[in-house]
């Protein structure tokens, strides 16, 4: 889930654009219409799989990714329901706030965490989207 955990990593160098670049899209089909999955410091881990997702009203990570960062002690135990699009609920474990570092903006963001299977590590919803100001497009 996290490729790389350290208490001395560096915040993103700067630069201003989130984007990619035609080397990005070898292994795919083309045209394809996949989902925004993006690797992205959270804390001080780099952690792969977290979906962009302009659809999401809040930022979700999974447990076992707070876990493996050594977090679990910092999660604000608060059960909420959580509503998909299909209409299933999930229920948290709790909120927890951790600093995202997408150059040139870090800040930091309120996580609900989950203890569900998903294809993705986490998601960053409109509260991320709207702090560091960017567009999201395929």
């Amino acid at each position: 889930m996290i490729f790389q955990v350290s208490t001395d990593l560096p915040p993103a160098e700067d630069d201003p654009v989130i984007g990619f670049q035609k080397k990005d899209l070898i292994g795919l089909d083309m045209p394809h219409n996949d989902a925004p999955v993006i690797s992205i410091q959270i804390a001080q881990a780099m952690v792969d799989r977290i979906h962009a997702d302009e659809g999401s009203a809040t930022n979700i990570l999974q447990l076992a990714v707070i876990q493996q960062m050594g977090l679990k002690a910092k999660i604000n135990k608060s059960a909420r329901s959580l509503t998909g699009f299909n209409g299933a609920t999930t229920v948290t474990v709790g909120t927890i706030d951790l600093g995202v570092y997408s150059s040139p903006v870090v800040c930091l963001q309120t996580f609900m965490v989950i203890n569900e299977v998903s294809p993705y590590n986490g998601i960053l919803g409109r509260p991320w989207i709207g702090k560091i100001n960017t567009i999201t497009s395929a």
